[in-house]
């Protein structure tokens, strides 16, 4: 047994806060622990370099291969991530719930995750699709955090405009293309101090996938989908952040190892990191990083 795993065991134990039995529609390795690691205070050294990170944005896009207007749904998001620049605007397509999700017979993935549902209860109810809500917030004058895709651009700028965030975010990991496994530690710092309880949250992406998507035009057998949740290495709702939430201190947390599914992409998968308050689920930041 590797060190890391050993360590990765021990904290778990120490720590950890909640559990969790992961599970994904197409067969898959997964998570190695069933509790991921979220209570370890490691102190580091205090990295004077992430007082200069922006202010990113988060994007989720729900919706289904199913969804005739979808697509348009897509375009819009990634001609506002386009807009910005690298990084700022993280966009994250949930295949989640039962409207428009279910897969066709003859295509080859299954995109809908237990996780992707319940994100998609916690932050709807969603009744019609492409919808999607910017940093998970509740914006004034709106009845629901899913907004539809006309607001988008517009509640994506709001965000932008927050440019100094509350919590500084980095991420270290390893990933070995034999074994697949994928190692991750998270660094937060706090360019304020924060009180309110506060959930950390790593989804695992991918892009470049062909699929059939239902279009204004008909079925297109060979439709490339985009920034997919794949899976969650932390709970759906997050794990807790019991670390230090002062400014000057730099805090480490190790995730439990997770090993990519030999049916994804390595080369196209990315690793979504960010922080959210637990009871307005509003984002504080996010951070996007290549698996490889």
């Amino acid at each position: 047994m590797s060190s890391r795993i050993i360590k990765g065991l021990i904290f778990s134990i120490l720590f950890s806060t909640a559990s969790l039995f992961f599970s994904c529609e197409e067969t898959c390795p997964g998570v190695i622990f069933t509790a991921p690691v979220t209570g370890d205070t490691i102190s580091v050294p205090f990295d004077a370099t992430l007082s200069s990170q922006k202010r990113n944005v988060i994007l989720q896009d729900y919706t289904g291969v199913r969804c005739v207007n979808c697509p348009d749904g897509h375009l819009v998001a990634k001609t506002i991530q386009d807009s910005y620049s690298e990084g700022r605007v993280v966009v994250v397509a949930l295949h989640s719930g039962s409207i428009f999700t279910g897969p066709y017979p003859f295509g080859t993935h299954d995109f809908r995750t237990t996780e992707g549902d319940e994100i998609e209860a916690m932050i709807g109810p969603i009744s019609s699709k492409p919808i999607g809500d910017i940093d998970r917030k509740l914006f004034t004058g709106q009845t629901s955090r899913p907004v539809n895709r006309t607001l988008w651009s517009g509640f994506v700028a709001q965000e932008i405009a927050d440019s100094i965030p509350k919590v500084q975010i980095k991420t270290e990991h390893q990933y070995d293309d034999a074994s697949r496994i994928l190692s991750l530690d998270i660094i937060l710092q706090f360019a304020e101090t924060i009180s309110e309880n506060l959930n950390m949250h790593v989804m695992l992406i991918e892009s470049g996938i062909e699929e059939p998507q239902l279009t204004p035009t008909g079925i297109d057998t060979f439709y490339t989908h985009n920034h997919v949740l794949r899976d969650m290495i932390t709970p759906s709702v997050g794990s807790p952040i019991i670390g230090n939430k002062t400014p000057g201190h730099a805090t480490k947390y190790l995730m439990p190892v997770f090993e990519i599914p030999a049916s994804w992409n390595a080369d196209s998968v990315d690793i979504v990191t960010f922080v959210t308050y637990t009871d307005s689920l509003k984002v504080l930041q996010v951070i996007e990083k290549s698996l490889k």
